[in-house]
């Protein structure tokens, strides 16, 4: 929950708990989900006093996809002077397609408009012209998925102002205006899934979620240890290496077994060869994803990493090394006033969706004041549920 003063960010309180109920993104159990979302809410409510009634989701999963459309309307408006009803109708034009029964559009993205064949224009309304087109990104999920992301809120009645797909959050943080023009990729790596999104003139072109994150890392540390997840992830997060290269072999680590009690000692350098095999697998997907989008001798701005698992050391280099484009870490760079411990790759998304509802509108700044609204204020939420 955060105050936004313009790009000044006051953190009210900040709230993670396990989330339960999710596989590679989406959800199996509608009350273990709800259940996750519910305890994240009461422990913010308890740390900041105030009572959340509504949220902006971020929504990913492996059903999530881009199709790019093209439409073209006649200026209707006889002295031809474009109106908003004419953009309203070029774009209902665009949203148009031939989906399976399964499949919903999420949200349409403009990425350009062509008024009588000059190209590149942001907003139309108020331009001249007698032939109105239009360029969009249309991210497209399946029904079901949408459906019980909805009705896990509503489960705990909360409202679900509005609903985001997770990589456009992610850019909206750590990906500069420079950047989004020329060309770059941002890798999302979550627990369950990975998110690979190529943006280009300031728009998504593609995107593609892999049926691979951090989470599978930790199940083969676990299951080659023989120890609980909870161990396995805490041996990842204090010791975890990217490749055997970087490991120091005379440094032993104390793995619990399952039990939790004193279980063996581990040289780093095993625990780096165990990772090493899931970083591999990852780049090499990735890799795959990036030449499938035809993008990877057009993007300046290389790949940004965001997520839990992009923090783990070495992982820039390897995936630099392997790609040949450079790689950097995301950091939430394009917001002021956040403590240090919260400027983390694995918090883009939450802190993308600060600047978005700032700048939609659905956080209403007042000078020194707290954002107001329905039901005596409205407070900002964002979960990054599908993780």
């Amino acid at each position: 929950m955060a105050e936004v003063h313009g790009q000044d960010v006051h953190l009210l309180g900040v709230s993670q708990v396990p989330s339960f109920g999710l596989r590679k993104g989406s959800i199996i159990d509608i009350e273990s989900t709800a259940k996750s979302i519910d305890n994240s809410l009461t422990e913010l409510e308890r740390l900041t006093g105030i009572e959340v009634y509504g949220a902006l989701l971020g929504f990913s999963g492996v059903s999530i996809s881009v199709v790019n459309n093209h439409a073209v309307v006649a200026v209707a408006n006889p002295t031809y002077e474009i109106t908003l009803e004419d953009k309203e109708r070029v774009l209902t034009s665009a949203r148009n397609l031939a989906l399976p029964l399964d499949k919903a559009i999420i949200q349409i993205i403009e990425r350009q408009y062509i008024v009588d064949s000059y190209d590149g224009v942001k907003d139309p309304v108020g331009m001249v012209g007698s032939r109105l087109e239009a360029e969009v990104s249309i991210v497209v999920g399946a029904i079901a998925a949408i459906q019980n992301l909805q009705r896990s809120a509503q489960r705990i009645n909360l409202n679900v102002d509005d609903l985001m797909y997770n990589a456009l959050l992610g850019a909206e943080s750590v990906l500069s205006p420079a950047e989004l023009e020329m060309g770059v990729t941002l890798v999302d790596i979550g627990g369950g899934t990975t998110e690979v999104t190529y943006f280009e003139e300031g728009s998504v072109v593609q995107t593609s979620v892999l049926p691979i994150g951090g989470d599978y890392i930790t199940k083969d540390l676990a299951i080659v240890l023989r120890t609980s997840m909870e161990e396995a992830n805490r041996v990842k997060e204090r010791y975890g290496v990217a490749s055997p290269d970087m490991a120091k072999s005379d440094l032993m680590v104390n793995v619990h077994n399952i039990q939790g009690k004193d279980g063996q000692q581990v040289s780093q350098q095993v625990i780096a060869e165990i990772i090493s095999a899931r970083v591999i697998e990852m780049t090499e997907m990735i890799y795959a994803e990036l030449k499938q989008f035809g993008c990877l001798n057009r993007m300046p701005g290389g790949i940004v990493l965001t997520g839990g698992a992009a923090e783990l050391v070495g992982l820039v280099d390897i995936m630099e090394e392997y790609t040949t484009v450079p790689v950097r870490l995301g950091l939430p760079e394009n917001m002021k006033g956040l403590p240090t411990d919260f400027n983390r790759p694995q918090n883009a998304v939450v802190l993308g969706g600060i600047l978005y509802s700032a700048r939609q509108g659905a956080i209403k700044h007042e000078d020194s004041q707290r954002f107001m609204g329905m039901i005596d204020r409205i407070t900002y939420w964002f979960k990054e549920l599908f993780r």
